[in-house]
């Protein structure tokens, strides 16, 4: 388990710190690395020092390294690992409890219709397309995910992650990479980014007032 846990920690770190200088081979996460850093920077600059922020803090600390593991491994292998999914669902039931902890039947019920409802579209796009459009692991990633923002959040963190996605598919055709409707680009590391921003920003909240 420790050695498990170096690995992950020193492919995350190499992740990061390639991304973020636009090399090899993680040119196309750039944008998705700064977003995390970006995103942890902005809750270290405007929050304020008492208890709700230091939880709060802790909380974001733990999600957004979970998130960096998961961009590291699924943007170098193509897949998100089980484990960190279920890391990600824990810490996700303790942020709700410590933050809410009346939400949390709710918050499981979201967490099953977005399952099912993600079943569902992939069974579909499978039968219509004939090739997977999102692969098992972003499937379990969203009903992890769910824990951390609700159902009501669920529009934005994709909106989000689609046009990262398509920032990520601009970049490789900028480095005159050959993209195409069935090239598989990892999704991953974009759901990642769009759970992080709506996790930091609240986009809906914001919207309603």
């Amino acid at each position: 388990m420790i050695a498990g846990l170096r690995k992950t920690a020193r492919r995350t770190g190499r992740y990061l710190t390639r991304a973020l200088v636009w090399r090899d081979p993680y040119q196309d996460q750039v944008l998705v690395a700064w977003l995390l850093v970006a995103g942890l920077l902005w809750i270290l600059l405007t929050g304020s020092a008492d208890q709700n922020w230091t939880v709060h803090l802790a909380l974001s600390v733990a999600l957004v390294t979970v998130l960096a593991a998961i961009c590291a491994i699924d943007a170098r292998f193509g897949i998100i690992p089980d484990t960190l999914v279920v890391v990600l669902a824990v810490c996700g039931l303790a942020a709700v409890w410590l933050l809410d902890s009346d939400e949390i039947v709710y918050r499981l019920a979201d967490v099953a219709i977005v399952a099912v409802a993600i079943v569902a579209f992939r069974s579909i796009y499978r039968w219509v397309r004939g090739y997977d459009g999102l692969g098992l692991g972003d499937v379990k990633f969203l009903a992890a995910a769910t824990v951390w923002t609700g159902l009501r959040s669920l529009p934005v963190m994709l909106l989000i992650a689609v046009v990262s996605a398509l920032a990520c598919a601009f970049l490789l055709r900028s480095v005159r990479y050959e993209v195409d409707g069935r090239h598989a680009v990892p999704f991953g590391p974009h759901l990642a980014v769009g759970l992080w921003l709506a996790w930091v920003f609240d986009p809906l909240s914001i919207l309603l007032g």
